[in-house]
């Protein structure tokens, strides 16, 4: 007979509503762009559909894999360095750190040598860093986010680029990006959720190095498809027009740095956009110590509270929408909203122990965080000109990164987790009950 998980009834409960209300809003707003006409609008057709799909098929097969495997490692990370007994805020900084370096540099690198190729270092490279999650080594654990870091930026450039790429080389409309694009962006959220599920059956079994065992699988298994890919390079209108990127890098900064301080809507637009990653980057870091307090002991279910969360963030991105709170508001004024919704909810903790109203406002932060990402994105493109976008965005990564280091450091000074409740999560929750 099926036995059901033991886990607390708050976070099943939880997780159940959240799954429902977000349910409801997608059929909703599925059904109302049907009945708009707006649905098939964009889809992928003629003669080369099936061929199409084929090709998508092979590609988001791998995207699917890898980025479960990404979520899968993200949801006990705190908890198993919690047991090392290492300086966790250290390795999250290195970590942070490490990509914001190596991001700027090796999309130009996996260009030359090849996307696939890309795409394999950065499966061998993750199956290495899970497995040093494995020793309790803080000089080898360090290393390993500094890979990790490396790793991060290849996921978030050698998948797409060589999507992209392929699709072109084999002469698919251009509009037809968008439907891969979109669906990969709902496989992305489909993949948290469920990750985190998994990593919670997974710790349950195995403990808090669970998760990472069945990363590792994942990512052996997506080794398999990706070998079978073509390889495809940066093309030679493409190295030119890189070359002259390089040339004019030092230009493009010049100007960027001129626009941000000439117009003042550059700069509020970059600040604010700072401002609340870095507020969602230590909230990243913060809310399962902020649980365990709010806990007093008792257990916590990340994986599953984490899937909770992931609801919320797409949540948020189905309610920005035509539909819904778009059609009843500007971006700029649901960007303020966001804000304040944001700050308000956060601030909760500063006042409040409890889980019920601390489980509450990481609820409301998560789902202001699915609103920002396309919120911003559409105010970005409103004020800030495309071709000094990037190296706007790159100068208040600046703060941002700031932020970051000061918010997760604070910790140092004052720990959110009395020491008397620091080793609770480790216990399983049958031996408590």
């Amino acid at each position: 007979m099926l036995q059901l998980p033991d886990w607390p009834a708050w976070a099943s409960r939880t997780f159940l509503v959240l799954a429902a209300i977000t349910g409801t809003v997608a059929i909703g707003e599925r059904v109302s762009a049907k009945n708009s006409g707006k649905e098939d609008e964009d889809k992928p057709s003629g003669e080369r559909l099936k061929e199409f799909r084929a090709f998508q098929r092979q590609y988001l097969t791998v995207y699917t894999i890898i980025m479960g495997a990404d979520w899968l490692q993200g949801t006990n990370m705190y908890t198993l360095y919690q047991s090392y007994d290492v300086d966790i805020s250290a390795l999250f900084i290195t970590g942070f750190t490490s990509s914001a370096i190596f991001g700027t540099i090796v999309g130009m690198y996996v260009d030359i040598w090849g996307r696939k190729l890309g795409c394999i270092v950065y499966l061998v490279i993750e199956v290495i860093v899970n497995l040093f999650e494995h020793v309790n080594n803080f000089p080898l654990l360090l290393l390993g986010r500094v890979m990790g870091g490396v790793s991060t930026s290849l996921l978030f450039s050698a998948f797409e680029t060589w999507m992209v790429s392929e699709h072109r080389k084999r002469g698919f409309p251009e509009g037809w990006l968008a439907d891969t694009f979109g669906t990969a962006s709902f496989i992305n959220g489909m993949s948290a959720i469920v990750a985190g599920i998994c990593a919670q059956l997974a710790a349950d079994r195995l403990g808090e190095i669970g998760p990472f065992q069945a990363a590792i699988a994942l990512t052996v298994l997506a080794l398999f498809f990706v070998v079978f890919w073509e390889e495809n390079y940066g093309s030679s209108d493409e190295e030119g027009k890189k070359k002259e990127g390089e040339k004019e890098s030092s230009t493009n900064a010049g100007v960027a740095f001129k626009a941000i301080m000439s117009d003042r809507k550059i700069f509020l637009t970059g600040l604010v956009n700072s401002l609340f990653e870095g507020a969602m980057y230590s909230f990243v870091f913060m809310w399962v110590p902020t649980m365990l307090g709010a806990l007093n002991g008792r257990p916590l279910p990340t994986g599953l509270v984490f899937s909770s969360f992931m609801t919320c963030m797409s949540l948020g991105g189905l309610l920005f929408s035509p539909q819904l709170l778009l059609g009843i508001m500007s971006a700029e004024q649901l960007a303020v909203g966001v804000f304040l919704v944001g700050a308000a909810a956060l601030a909760v903790p500063v006042f409040s122990s409890g889980l019920i109203p601390v489980l509450l406002s990481f609820i409301v932060f998560e789902t202001c965080v699915g609103l920002f990402f396309p919120c911003l994105g559409l105010l970005r493109s409103k004020v800030i000109p495309d071709a000094i976008q990037g190296s706007v965005m790159n100068i208040f990564r600046v703060p941002l990164n700031i932020l970051v280091v000061v918010g997760t450091k604070l910790t140092d000074i004052y720990p959110p987790v009395p020491k008397a409740f620091r080793r609770s999560r480790l216990l399983p929750w049958r031996s408590q009950s």
